[in-house]
């Protein structure tokens, strides 16, 4: 049996810089459902890879030469890292470029030095390689020179088995611990319960019940996306003005321009459609570079559910935006019962809406 294909002789693709994206173009399906993930699924691992690079190297610690150097955390992460599952099957792909802070001290002396290690280019294509690394002291004196040479020595090279661990646990899954071994990934922290342990199968007699499982946090949504009370909330930060942002959202001809697709929008309380009509609602409440409040919901979602998107503003500093998202009452499941409403809508808002805002208009940071 040939499962059913939105386009038969197109076959998915993840979305580049300057096209639509398939996951939010939504075609119509005769019953929606994923079977067997035939269909394209994609999962943000930018947060997560965050939270890893801190734990595998932001965190390393020892003496050498007289010196106590130790990690602290990481101080700058950009680019992107993402985790695709089609038919089974896990890619994943991510160009990171990554900045660990240290400090260093003299023991005979007790004077302490800072700095970074820099990893320019950690990405898929040079995945089991060794990565560039540079050490960069904060200053030029004799104590600075003297602990970044042994950090370079000392610790590159355990910083490199770190970054390796990551790009294996990535390659297995990343957020969720998805097609990680079974005896690895069964206590680790966010990682999916198998389908036998899913509350979805559990009788109505077992110890815990399925209302009760459902209330829980979702354990196969993992961080960046946040889960609780079907509740999305994200911050963005604008190198432009508060109204910039304003017209950007809620001015039809430039929502068409950055989302390359038809749409519906005016600065005014009313009807609103983007994506040629697979998000639409109403603006209830649109305060110029302040507020927008708008009813929202996808076009796949079960008839009449709205959810609530509440965008505010701030500009602590002229030309520096910061954008705070909460949208409420998100359901757990579309029409057809495919669970991957949370993961679709916030990694839409970031990635097809505020991501492509800065690109189109050049408000990035």
């Amino acid at each position: 049996h040939t499962p059913h294909l939105a386009h038969p002789h197109q076959a998915p693709k993840m979305a580049k810089i300057g096209e639509g994206d398939e996951r939010w173009i939504v075609a119509d399906r005769e019953d929606g459902t994923n079977v067997n993930s035939w269909h394209w699924q994609e999962k943000d691992a930018f947060e997560w890879s965050r939270e890893r690079f801190a734990d595998l190297i932001g965190a390393i610690e020892f003496e050498d030469g007289g010196v106590r150097c130790r990690c602290t955390g990481v101080t700058a992460l950009t680019g992107e890292a993402y985790v695709n599952r089609r038919k089974g099957k896990i890619i994943c792909g991510y160009e990171l470029d990554l900045k660990i802070g240290y400090e260093g001290t003299i023991l005979d002396g007790d004077k302490t030095v800072t700095g970074n290690v820099h990893f320019p280019y950690i990405a898929d294509e040079n995945a089991g390689e060794e990565h560039e690394a540079k050490v960069l002291a904060a200053g030029e004196g004799p104590d600075d020179r003297k602990v970044k040479e042994i950090m370079r020595l000392v610790a590159l090279p355990k910083m490199a088995e770190g970054v390796a661990k990551f790009e294996k646990e990535l390659a297995k899954g990343g957020p969720g611990g998805e097609g990680a071994d079974p005896n690895e990934a069964k206590n680790a922290p966010g990682s999916k319960p198998s389908a036998r342990e899913d509350f979805r199968d559990k009788k109505p007699g077992d110890v815990q019940s399925n209302a009760e499982k459902e209330r829980e946090s979702r354990t196969d949504k993992t961080a960046p996306l946040s889960q609780k009370s079907h509740t999305i909330r994200i911050t963005e930060r604008f190198y432009c003005r508060p109204r910039d942002v304003c017209d950007a959202l809620m001015d039809g001809q430039r929502v068409m321009h950055f989302s390359r697709s038809p749409a519906q929008v005016r600065p005014e309380p009313g009807p609103f459609m983007m994506f040629d009509g697979n998000i639409h609602g109403e603006t209830l409440e649109y305060v110029p570079g302040e507020k927008i409040v708008q009813n929202w919901r996808f076009r796949n979602w079960k008839e009449g559910h709205f959810s609530k998107v509440t965008i505010t503003f701030r500009e602590p500093e002229t030309g520096n935006c910061f954008v705070d998202l909460v949208q409420t009452n998100v359901p757990e499941t579309d029409a057809f019962d495919n669970e991957t409403v949370m993961d679709t809508t916030e990694v839409g808002w970031k990635q097809q809406i505020f991501e492509r805002i800065r690109q189109v208009f050049g408000y990035g940071a």
